[in-house]
């Protein structure tokens, strides 16, 4: 990653997984502190998409098979992720200094599998913030943490997104949450969006 990004400024960057094939990838928005005279739109950068090609390595995108954002130079900031229209796949916004801000939507072809999670806290604080989520899938496990702060001024949603690749189905779907209560949940199917609350004992799907 050191030569793609080495003559940019990056600001915001978030971890996704665009693809769901169970690695996250990464999104770094781009743009100058200054504008500096003589070197006149200079100041103006790409924001970049870096492809998890495993053993933690990265590859970037090349904006042509991004699309018409990426081709484009802005003095970006912040990036926050989402799932607006509820498909699994991982959207995000950026904020620009002199723009709107832009509303990324994901339409990879023939992406993986997933399953999203939202939280509610009981005990724990409503947003479940600092809750661990444990999906055991086959041979591979996934851990992510609901956090507030995500990154350069910006608060994701409050979801979880897994990516599963070809996994059709969850073993064991396990959640710590903050005041201490530990849940498991067997033969989560996969390809859907759940309400988990604090010690309920079965998990809510949500219709789309």
């Amino acid at each position: 990653m050191h030569d793609p990004g080495f003559l940019l400024e990056g600001w915001g960057a978030q971890f996704l997984d665009g693809d769901l094939d169970g690695r996250l990838d990464l999104v770094v928005a781009n743009g100058h502190l200054h504008n500096y005279p003589h070197s006149p739109n200079q100041n103006l950068m790409p924001t970049q998409f870096f492809r998890n090609t495993g053993d933690a390595r990265f590859a970037e995108v090349p904006a042509s098979q991004l699309g018409a954002y990426f081709a484009q130079k802005r003095l970006a900031r912040a990036i926050a992720r989402l799932d607006w229209n509820r498909d699994g796949r991982p959207d995000f916004c950026v904020t620009h200094v002199h723009a709107a801000f832009a509303l990324l939507t994901n339409r990879t072809q023939d992406a993986g599998h997933y399953l999203s999670v939202r939280l509610r806290g009981v005990e724990s604080s409503r947003d479940a913030l600092g809750a661990t989520v444990i999906v055991e899938a086959g041979e591979r496990t996934f851990s992510q943490q609901l956090t507030a702060g995500d990154g350069f001024a910006a608060s994701n949603q409050r979801q979880l997104i897994f990516g599963l690749g070809d996994r059709t189905a969850i073993d064991q779907l396990t959640i710590h949450w903050p005041a201490g209560l530990d849940q498991t949940f067997s033969n989560v199917a996969a390809d859907q969006e759940l309400l988990l609350v604090e010690g309920q004992p079965r998990p809510y799907p949500l219709a789309r």
